[in-house]
């Protein structure tokens, strides 16, 4: 059924409306990205210290609670899931649940960071132990510190056999990519360049310092997830909102074509009208 002009002006309204929402969304976003895109070139350097550190100690660990051994038997695990506060941001959020949800077993228990971590989580009646929904890209490393020490604290007391951090890493502003880590216990991975690694002495003893060391440890990869996640959400919902804004005015332009022509029907018949109207009078 033809659409009447009016009928056709209200939608090209409503549509440039929408244009309009979601240009200034992806503004916004892009705004945001650069903004917290600027803190993982800062702190890169400060990780890649970390992670080589942690590659030379795990090595040479002993017998230690951080280490995961061959035969361990994990039967509880804690996962620490970064998802957004807020939507518009393509599969950010359901790409990453998907992937815990596969792996979560029924005597794990979940941290959520973010709001649409816990409504997921709650639906899906998965266990949420603690939730934090304050975290944005305004956070600063000492507010993950609360839950690095909860982490630890939970390790540490044998309430949990295994700790996993799942995050959506950065690429670049179009590519991210779901990401599980095990946080605790360590898992060695042995390479072939391993006996190319520098020999480095510890003292008092390498199982010594790494104890001393696991808070800077833990703190380092759930901070580094906190700001990836952070950044991905903000590109994610750039991309979405660009992909809208094109799909919105590609709507709107086809809206236009279809004005256009009903208009010109209009006038093309009222234009027969008027010729057939004085044929009348003239005959």
């Amino acid at each position: 059924m033809a659409q009447s002009m009016e009928q056709i002006r209200q939608k090209i309204k409503s549509v440039n409306t929408s244009y309009k929402i979601t240009k200034a969304m992806q503004l916004v976003s892009t705004a945001k990205l650069k903004k917290v895109g600027k803190r993982i070139e800062m702190i890169k350097p400060y990780y890649s210290e970390v992670y080589y550190t942690f590659n030379q100690l795990i090595p040479k660990l002993s017998n230690s609670i951080y280490l995961k051994t061959k035969d361990q038997v994990i039967n509880k695990t804690i996962w620490v899931v970064f998802n957004s506060n807020l939507g518009l941001c393509g599969g950010f959020n359901n790409n990453l649940n998907k992937l815990v949800l596969e792996q979560y077993k029924p005597q794990d228990e979940i941290v959520a960071i973010g709001s649409k971590g816990v409504s997921y989580f709650t639906n899906h009646h998965c266990k949420i132990m603690q939730s934090y929904t304050e975290i944005n890209i305004q956070s600063s490393y000492n507010d993950s510190q609360e839950i690095s020490l909860l982490l630890l604290s939970k390790f540490n007391n044998k309430e949990t056999d295994a700790i996993k951090i799942a995050y959506t890493k950065y690429v670049n502003t179009v590519t991210t990519i779901p990401t599980i880590i095990d946080l605790l216990p360590i898992v060695s991975i042995k390479t072939n360049q391993e006996s190319n690694l520098i020999q480095t002495d510890f003292e008092p003893d390498a199982n010594t310092v790494i104890n001393s060391a696991i808070p800077l440890y833990v703190g380092a990869i759930v901070y580094g997830a906190l700001v990836e996640s952070q950044v991905s959400e903000q590109a994610l919902r750039r991309l979405a909102m660009e992909n809208a804004s094109n799909n919105a005015k590609e709507m709107k332009d086809k809206l236009l074509v279809s004005y256009n022509r009903a208009r010109q029907g209009a006038i093309t018949q009222e234009i027969s009208e008027i010729i057939g109207g004085a044929d009348a009078q003239s005959s």
